[in-house]
């Protein structure tokens, strides 16, 4: 399937303003530069995706601690 590059972008309807559980969140990706909104797609394990603000607190500390476990390997 052809993906135009816009699909990465994240739309205001797309947002989640809730904290996701980080048990749920399966990736996480950051939008592409070209997209006017800087955000993250979250994909869930059920394959739901959402748009979180980047700057939003319990994303910061989520990937925080993505990155402290995925750097002990």
């Amino acid at each position: 399937s052809v993906r135009s590059p816009y699909d990465a972008c994240c739309y205001k309807e797309m947002f989640v303003r809730q904290k996701i559980p980080a048990f749920l969140i399966r990736s996480y990706q950051k939008t592409p530069s070209h997209c006017s909104r800087k955000a993250v797609r979250v994909e869930l394990l059920k394959g739901k995706k959402f748009c979180v603000d980047w700057e939003e607190g319990w994303f910061q500390q989520y990937r925080r601690q993505k990155e402290s476990t995925s750097t002990s390997t």
